[in-house]
C-alpha cells in the first residue's frame, strides 16, 4: 500500500506544481499581452567598449559579443578603409551607433532584434562610380510570396560574390548591383530564384514554397531543432493539422501510408484499438519491435495490454489476468488498445519520425529501433487572447463482410447421398449437438463409417454441406414448421454503424515575452458491436515563455481519463468472438431469433439448450450484451524545460518531465440464474510512473578558420526511473446475491488470493556529441553514449555505443543552377546501438503456491540467462537527397544495412531438465532495406496547383544464425501450443523473419505431386480421399511483405477549397487465414458450390445415384500409381487445416492437417484517404466581425480496397494481435470505414 500512497502524493505533488506554473503564467503572460516590444528596448541596450582604431566590421562584431544584438548588412555598405576609435562607457547602444555611423553616411534601422545598416541615398541619383570606374546601379524592390504577402528576412546577393542584403520587414531590399550581375533570391521553405541585373531599377520578386522544404527545421533527438540539410541520417514530419484532419483511429494511424517505412498494423481496424508500428523493418526476434515514444521531451511506455508474465511479458500487468487469452496466437485478448491512443491529435505541432540507430543514438537502448518525437503546441504569437473551436463528427461503417454461399443450408457431410436432415417423428429437422452431426439412418454412422466431425477441424454446428434451401418445411430448433430458405444478411448479425465525435476548444495567445495554449478536449465513441464504447477526455496546457533574455522556459502538460467499455474481441475466442461465433456456430439458414431470447423474464439467463446447434450459442449473446468489463486509464504526462543562454558560445538545458498512470480494471458479469449467486466480479488496480530527468551543455562556436568551420560540442546525462504495481482479484463464487465484491465475507468457499505484477526500471545515461560544419555545405555528427541499466546483471550494467553521421550538400559547392539541379545532398551514417532488455531476465522466478495446505513456493519454469549482455545493433546507413526544377520535383532515397546480434531469446529445454526453457544470448538477425521518397509540385498556377508525393520501402529480415543448438525461435502460434495443431510464425536461420510454419503435403519426388494415403482406416474404397501430411512443421509461407509504400496527392483550387487523397498499399507477403480455412470445411464458402450445382465429374452415389459431383484429386499413391479415383467432393474440401486431429497411426498425418491451402499471397491496395476542406475566405470571415478564420473539411477515411488477393472479401488488414507474429488471421473482423467532417472556427 505504501506504493499507492507514494505515487499519489508524487502525482498531487506534480499536479500543484502544474498549477501553480499555470496560474503564475497567466497572470505574466495577461500582463505583457498588450506590450509591444519596440526596437527602442534594443538600442536602450548598455555596453561599455574600448577599442583602438580599428575597421567597423571589426567594431561591430565586438558590440555583437558584448549585447547579443546581431548586424545585418552588406559589403559595399562599410567603408574598406576607414578605421575608426571607440571609447563607451555604459553607454545605451543607439547613442554609440548614432555617433559612429552618422559621421559615415550609414543609416541603421532595428527589425526582429536585428540591426540593419543601410548607406544613405546619394545625391548624385542611382548611379555611382567605383575606384575602378565600373557602373554601378542602387536596386531595388519588394519580395513576396504566392499569395501576395511580403517575405521578411530574403537573402538577396549577387551571385559569385559575398555582396548582399536582407529584405525588411515589408520584403523591401535595396543593393548596389552592376549590370549582368545575377541576383539570387533565397530563404527556407521557399523556391531559389535568380534574376540578372538589367537596365531596371525595381525588380520584384515573387518567391514559391518548396514543395518539400529541403532547408526545413527538423526537430531531431533530444528535442534539438537543427536544418534537414545538415543531418546525415533519415528522418520525415508530418504536421499535427494534417494528423487532426485525417480523422484516423489514432495519431499513429494517421501516419501509415505517409512515409516511406513506417509500418502501421491496426489489428481490429476500429476505434481505440492496438496499433503496432514498425520503423524499417524487425530488429529483435522475441523483443519489441516498436519505436521509442517521445512526447515533448517525456519517453512515453506504449506497451501492449497483456497479461504479466515476469519472463515473457514483465511489462503486462496482473489486472488483465482475467483474461486468459494469449497476444502470442489467435486467441486474443481483449483489445484495450495502446497508450498512444490518448494522445489528443489537435494538441500537436508536429510528429518527426527518427529512423534506424543513428538518427536516434542519443537516445540508446531505447531508441534502437527508431523514434517518434511528437511535440505539442505551446500556442504563438498573435493580438489578443485567442479561442479556437472544433467539432468533428464520424460515422464508422463495417463492410466487406465475408463472401458466403446462400443455397445450402445446415448439415454435416453424414452420407454421400443427397445431403438430408435428420428425421424427428419422420419430418426433416434442424441438426442440434456441439458437432452439427447426426447419424445416416441409412449406414448408422457416416460416409464409409467415419465421423466426419473430426474430419472438419472441430468446425460445429455452422457446417452448411446440408440440402439445398428451396423454401421445404423443416422442423426448427423450436418444434414449428418453417420454411428453409437462405439467410444471406445473417453475417451482419449484431453489427451497427458506429459513432464517434469531438469537441475540442482552445484558448492561446503571445507576443514577444511568451506564448500559451490552454485546451479541453471531448471524444464518445459507440463501437461497431452492442455494448461497447468508449470515451476520452483531455486537458492541456503548453506555453514558451522568456524569462529573460538569457532564459527562456517551455512548459508542457497533458492530464487525459480514458474509459473503455467492453473493448471488442479477436480470434479464437468461444465465449465473446462474435465473428467466430457468426462462422463455427450459425449455418447458412441461421435466422439469429436467439439473440432477442437470451434472457428469460425473470432476468436469467435463457440458454436455448445449446441453441442454435452448439454449446456455445445462446451464453455468448448473453456475454456480449449483460457482460460488461470497463477499463479506466488515466494518464499525467507533463515537462518543463529551461533553455539558458549563459554566453554567446555557451548553452545549457535542463529538462523534466514525469508519464505517470493509473489503470483500473473491472469486469461485472451478472448473475445467471435466480438465486443471485452465480455471477462473476473481477478487480485490478495498476500504478506505472516513470520520470526522466535530461541535462545538456552546450559549447558553440561559428566562423572559425577564416569564417569557414562552425562547430558545436554537447555534454549531458540522463536519469530514467519507471515503476510499477499491479493487482488483480475475483470472485466466482458469491455468497452474496448481487453483491460485486472481493473482499472477504463474500465468497461462498476459500476466496482466490490475488495476482500481482511490479516492474522496476532504472537507467542512468551520459552522452557527448560534436556537431561540425564547413562553408555550411559539408556537416559531421559523432556521438557517444553511455548507459548503466538495471536490467543487467550486477557489475555488468555499463554499455557503451558510439556514432557518427555526414552529410555533403554538393549543390552548394557546385553552385548548381536551381532551375536544374536545387539541391543535391548526400549522407552516410554509422551507428551502434545496445538494445536495453526488459527486467528481470537474470533473475529467478519463484511463483507462490500451496502444498498439503500449507503455503509453498515453486520452482521456476524458466531459467534465467547466465553471462547476460545487451543485444547489440550495428548499422550503415546511406542517402542521396536530390531537388529538381527550382525543387518542384524532390527525391530522397535510403540504404540501410544492419546486424543484431547477441540476441535475447527463450530457447526450450528438455523435459529432463526440469524447466521449460533458459533465456540466452543467441543468434544474428540482418536487416537491410531501400526507401524512396518522391515529392512533385505537377502544377504549380495561381488558380490551381497539384503537389503529390509517393514513399516505397523493401525491408529484408534474415536470421543469420542461432548458437544454442537450435536451428528456429517461434514468435506466436495459432492456438498457443507451439504448432501442434496449426501454423506458428517462425525465425530459422537462413529463413527471412517471420515465416509461417504449418504442415504441407508430403510430395513425391519423382512426379511432384502430393502423397495420398493408400487404404485409409484399412478401407481400400476410400483411396483417392485422402492425402498424407508432413510428419511435421514446414515452412508454407512468409509475411514479410516485399514492398510498401503510399502515393498522396493534394489539389489547391483558387476558391479555398483542397482536396487530399491517399492511398497505400503492401505488396507481397503471406498470410494464414484461418477464416478461409474454416468457411472452406464447413461448406459456407462460395468455392464450394461447384460441385454441389452439378460441376464435377460424374459419380455414382453409394446407393445408385448418378451425379455431377465427383472430383479426382490430384496426387500418387506410395507405390508410384496416379490417382484417378473419382470421389465425393467433400474429400476435396478436407484439405482445408484449422484444427488438425486424424492420426492413422505409424505418424501419418490426415488430409486435415494440411494448413498449406489457407495461406495466400497479401497484396492489398487500399484509398486510405479522402479529404475535401474549405477554407472560408478571410474577407468573409471579418465582416462577421466575430470569427477570425473558419474552415470545414469532409473525410473518408479507410475507404475501399482497390485490389486485395485474399478471397471471399477476408480482411486483408485483419492479423491476429499486434506483436510479432504478424501473418495468422482467424476470425478477423470485417473491413471499417468511416465518413465524416469537421468544424474549425477562430474567435
Amino acid at each position: 500500500m505504501h506504493k499507492f500512497a507514494n505515487s499519489n502524493r508524487t502525482v498531487i505533488f506534480f499536479m500543484r506544481v502544474a498549477l501553480l506554473q499555470t496560474g503564475l503564467l497567466f497572470c505574466l503572460l495577461t500582463c505583457t499581452f498588450a506590450e509591444t516590444l519596440r526596437g527602442q528596448e534594443v538600442l536602450n541596450k548598455k555596453l561599455s567598449l574600448d577599442m583602438p582604431p580599428s575597421d567597423l566590421k571589426h567594431i561591430l562584431k565586438a558590440i555583437t559579443e558584448k549585447t547579443t544584438v546581431n548586424f545585418t548588412y552588406s559589403n559595399n555598405t562599410l567603408p574598406a578603409r576607414q578605421r575608426v576609435a571607440v571609447s563607451a562607457r555604459n553607454e545605451q547602444l543607439g547613442s554609440l551607433l548614432q555617433r559612429l555611423l552618422s559621421p559615415l553616411h550609414i543609416t541603421y534601422e532595428v527589425i526582429n532584434e536585428q540591426v540593419i545598416l543601410r548607406r544613405e541615398k546619394a545625391a548624385e541619383g542611382n548611379m555611382i562610380i567605383d575606384a575602378g570606374n565600373v557602373l554601378f546601379q542602387k536596386i531595388s524592390g519588394t519580395v513576396r510570396a504566392t499569395d501576395g504577402s511580403p517575405l521578411p528576412g530574403v537573402g538577396v546577393m549577387i551571385l559569385g560574390t559575398s555582396k548582399g542584403t536582407a529584405t525588411d520587414v515589408n520584403g523591401h531590399f535595396e543593393l548596389e548591383a552592376k549590370e549582368g550581375d545575377v541576383l539570387v533570391f533565397s530563404s527556407i521553405g521557399f523556391t531559389q530564384k535568380r534574376i540578372t541585373v538589367g537596365a531596371a531599377a525595381v525588380i520584384d520578386v515573387v518567391l514559391a514554397s518548396t514543395a518539400t522544404s529541403l532547408d526545413a527545421v527538423a526537430v531531431t533527438a533530444l528535442g534539438i531543432k537543427r536544418s534537414k540539410r545538415t543531418l546525415g541520417y533519415s528522418q520525415e514530419e508530418v504536421k499535427g493539422a494534417e494528423v487532426a484532419r485525417s480523422n484516423a483511429p489514432n495519431i499513429i494511424n494517421a501516419l501509415g501510408g505517409k512515409m516511406a517505412g513506417v509500418n502501421v498494423t491496426n489489428p481490429n481496424g476500429v476505434d481505440g484499438g492496438s496499433t503496432r508500428i514498425v520503423i524499417g523493418g524487425n530488429n529483435a526476434i522475441q523483443g519489441d519491435n516498436q519505436p521509442l515514444i517521445i512526447v515533448d521531451g517525456m519517453p512515453m511506455a506504449n506497451d501492449m495490454p497483456t497479461q504479466y508474465n515476469v519472463r515473457t511479458a514483465p511489462t503486462g500487468s496482473a489486472i488483465f489476468a482475467g483474461d486468459k487469452a494469449d497476444a502470442t496466437s489467435t486467441s486474443s485478448p481483449k483489445d484495450y488498445g495502446s497508450p498512444i491512443n490518448m494522445i489528443n491529435p489537435e494538441d500537436i505541432e508536429s510528429i518527426s519520425v527518427l529512423k534506424g540507430p543513428t538518427a536516434a543514438a542519443l537516445y540508446g537502448g531505447k531508441g534502437a529501433n527508431g523514434v517518434i518525437l511528437i511535440t505539442t503546441r505551446k500556442g504563438a504569437k498573435r493580438t489578443g487572447l485567442g479561442i479556437d473551436y472544433t467539432y468533428g463528427y464520424k460515422n464508422i461503417q463495417p463492410y466487406r463482410f465475408l463472401k458466403l454461399q446462400n443455397e445450402f443450408g445446415a448439415g454435416g457431410m453424414v452420407s454421400l447421398n443427397e445431403p438430408q436432415y435428420r428425421l424427428v417423428n419422420g419430418k426433416p429437422a434442424l441438426t442440434s449437438g456441439w458437432d452439427g452431426m447426426y447419424v445416416d439412418p441409412k449406414t448408422g454412422s457416416g460416409p464409409y463409417g467415419i465421423n466426419t466431425y473430426s474430419q472438419a477441424g472441430w468446425s460445429g454446428a455452422g457446417l452448411s454441406w446440408g440440402p439445398r434451401m428451396t423454401g421445404q418445411m423443416i422442423t426448427w430448433w423450436d418444434g414449428t414448421q418453417q420454411a428453409d430458405v437462405p439467410q444471406p444478411d445473417n453475417i451482419r448479425q449484431l453489427y451497427r454503424n458506429g459513432l464517434q465525435s469531438t469537441h475540442n476548444v482552445a484558448l492561446s495567445g503571445g507576443n514577444e515575452w511568451g506564448s500559451i495554449r490552454a485546451s479541453f478536449s471531448r471524444l464518445s465513441n459507440a463501437a461497431v458491436l452492442p455494448n461497447s464504447d468508449y470515451s476520452r477526455n483531455t486537458f492541456n496546457l503548453g506555453a514558451n515563455v522568456k524569462v529573460t533574455q538569457k532564459v527562456n522556459m517551455q512548459i508542457t502538460s497533458s492530464y487525459i481519463v480514458n474509459n473503455y467499455h467492453n473493448p471488442p474481441q479477436l480470434g479464437n475466442n468461444d465465449a465473446s468472438s462474435w465473428q467466430k461465433r457468426l462462422l463455427y456456430n450459425a449455418g447458412r439458414n441461421y435466422k439469429g431469433e436467439d439473440i432477442a431470447m437470451y434472457k428469460n423474464p425473470d432476468g436469467t439467463q435463457n440458454t436455448l439448450s445449446g441453441f442454435p446447434w452448439a454449446g456455445n450459442g445462446g451464453y455468448m449473446i448473453w456475454n456480449l450484451l449483460e457482460n460488461s468489463t470497463d477499463q479506466n486509464r488515466r494518464k499525467l504526462i507533463a515537462g518543463v524545460q529551461l533553455n539558458y543562454e549563459a554566453t554567446p558560445f555557451l548553452d545549457f538545458i535542463f529538462r523534466g518531465g514525469i508519464d505517470n498512470n493509473t489503470n483500473e480494471l473491472e469486469t461485472r458479469n451478472p448473475p445467471t440464474d435466480a438465486l443471485g449467486i452465480k455471477g462473476y466480479y473481477g478487480h485490478g488496480t495498476e500504478r506505472d510512473n516513470a520520470s526522466n530527468m535530461d541535462f545538456i551543455g552546450t559549447l558553440h562556436k561559428e566562423k572559425m578558420v577564416n569564417g569557414a568551420l562552425n562547430a558545436k560540442f554537447s555534454v549531458g546525462g540522463t536519469i530514467y526511473r519507471r515503476d510499477m504495481y499491479g493487482q488483480f482479484n475475483y470472485n466466482d463464487n458469491w455468497s452474496i446475491p448481487y453483491i460485486y465484491s472481493v473482499n472477504d465475507g463474500t465468497y461462498l468457499g476459500t476466496p482466490h488470493p490475488p495476482v500481482e505484477s511490479q516492474l522496476r526500471k532504472r537507467m542512468n545515461s551520459v552522452y557527448s556529441f560534436l556537431n561540425l560544419s564547413y562553408k555550411d555545405f559539408l556537416y559531421l555528427d559523432i556521438t557517444g553514449r553511455n548507459d548503466w541499466s538495471s536490467a543487467l546483471p550486477k557489475g555488468q550494467w555499463s554499455y557503451f555505443f558510439p556514432s557518427f553521421a555526414g552529410s555533403f550538400v554538393f549543390s552548394d559547392l557546385l553552385q548548381t543552377d536551381p532551375a536544374v539541379l536545387s539541391f543535391g545532398k548526400l549522407r552516410v551514417a554509422w551507428a551502434q546501438a545496445a538494445v536495453d532488455p526488459a527486467p528481470y531476465q537474470v533473475n529467478y522466478n519463484f511463483t507462490a503456491s500451496t502444498f498439503a495446505g500449507q503455503a509453498a513456493v515453486k520452482l521456476p519454469t524458466s531459467l534465467p540467462a547466465f553471462g547476460f549482455r545487451p543485444a547489440i545493433n550495428t548499422t550503415i546507413d546511406f542517402g542521396l537527397v536530390l531537388g529538381f526544377l527550382n525543387n518542384r520535383l524532390n527525391l530522397d532515397m535510403r540504404y540501410y544495412r544492419g546486424k543484431s546480434r547477441n540476441q535475447i531469446l527463450r530457447s526450450p529445454l528438455p523435459l529432463s531438465s526440469g524447466v521449460d526453457n533458459i533465456v540466452v544470448n543467441t543468434g544474428v538477425l540482418e536487416n537491410s532495406g531501400v526507401e524512396l521518397i518522391l515529392n512533385a509540385k505537377i502544377i504549380d498556377q495561381k488558380n490551381f496547383k497539384w503537389e503529390t508525393g509517393l514513399n516505397l520501402a523493401h525491408s529484408n529480415n534474415r536470421l543469420l544464425s542461432l548458437s544454442d543448438g537450435t536451428d528456429r525461435v517461434d514468435m506466436g502460434s495459432t492456438w498457443n501450443d507451439g504448432g501442434a495443431h496449426g501454423p506458428v510464425v517462425s525465425a530459422r536461420v537462413g529463413d527471412q523473419f517471420g515465416t509461417i510454419y504449418g504442415y504441407d503435403y508430403m510430395y513425391d519426388k519423382a512426379t511432384g505431386l502430393p502423397l495420398m494415403i493408400k487404404d485409409p482406416f484399412g478401407k481400400p474404397e476410400m483411396n483417392g480421399t485422402m492425402y498424407q501430411a508432413t510428419p511435421g512443421l514446414v515452412p508454407i509461407g512468409n509475411a514479410t511483405p516485399r514492398l510498401t509504400g503510399g502515393i498522396t496527392n493534394t489539389f489547391t483550387f483558387k476558391n479555398g477549397i483542397s482536396v487530399g487523397t491517399l492511398i497505400d498499399c503492401k505488396i507481397g507477403g503471406d498470410i494464414w487465414s484461418g477464416t478461409y480455412s474454416t468457411i472452406m470445411q464447413l461448406g459456407q464458402a462460395p468455392e464450394t458450390l461447384k460441385e454441389r450445382n452439378g460441376g464435377g465429374l460424374p459419380y455414382t452415389t453409394p446407393d445408385g445415384t448418378k451425379t455431377n459431383w465427383g472430383v479426382v484429386l490430384p496426387g500418387v499413391f506410395p507405390d508410384g500409381k496416379v490417382n484417378d479415383n473419382v470421389v465425393h467432393y467433400y474429400y476435396k474440401y478436407m484439405t482445408y487445416g484449422v484444427w488438425s486431429s486424424t492420426d492413422l497411426g505409424k505418424g501419418v498425418k490426415g488430409s486435415d492437417w494440411i494448413d498449406k491451402n489457407g495461406v495466400f499471397e497479401n497484396t492489398w491496395v487500399k484509398m486510405r484517404e479522402i479529404s475535401v476542406n474549405y477554407q472560408v475566405p478571410a474577407s468573409f470571415v471579418k465582416r462577421t466581425k466575430i470569427f477570425q478564420s473558419a474552415s470545414l473539411s469532409l473525410v473518408g477515411r479507410d475507404l475501399f480496397y482497390l485490389y486485395t488477393t485474399l478471397p471471399d472479401n477476408i480482411n486483408p488488414e485483419g492479423v491476429n494481435g499486434a506483436g510479432n507474429a504478424q501473418g495468422l488471421e482467424f476470425m478477423s473482423l470485417p473491413s471499417f470505414r468511416s465518413l465524416g467532417f469537421q468544424v474549425r472556427v477562430s474567435f
